[in-house]
């Protein structure tokens, strides 16, 4: 395994590479190989702010992202298809009762008005559910 390089070492072989020094040269200067003042030039790029993250970390982050996501989607296709069952069988006045308890659970009225099939949001509020 090689040996680890203290952090002012390598902060000062970076430095003379954004002096304007070329990699190789640095490289061949310090004694340490090319690849490794590689990594370094780009980790730096990363650490200031100038690339975005790349690697394992990043991609499986994006992963689970994008995961999470395909269940949400799936999750809302399905509460979508119950609202249509809800919409046929439970009465419009019941559906109120419903909104009320959306609200009190957290959810905003004017959405759960929409997801429930009850358009006119005052009369909700009209019977003091909300």
């Amino acid at each position: 395994m090689p040996r680890p390089y203290p952090s002012e070492f390598r902060e000062r072989a970076l430095e003379l590479v954004r002096s304007g020094r070329t990699v190789v040269d640095v490289a061949a200067t310090l004694g340490i190989a090319q690849p490794c003042l590689y990594r370094w030039k780009q980790q730096d790029f990363v650490d200031r702010g100038m690339r975005p993250p790349s690697g394992r970390a990043s991609s499986a982050e994006l992963t689970a992202a994008n995961r999470r996501i395909r269940e949400l989607e799936e999750e809302n296709k399905i509460l979508r298809r119950a609202v249509a069952a809800v919409e046929q069988v439970v009465p419009p006045k019941d559906r109120f009762r419903l909104v009320g308890e959306l609200h009190a659970d957290g959810v905003r009225s004017r959405k759960a008005c929409l997801a429930l099939g009850v358009w006119r949001i005052q009369a909700v509020i009209a019977t003091g559910l909300i």
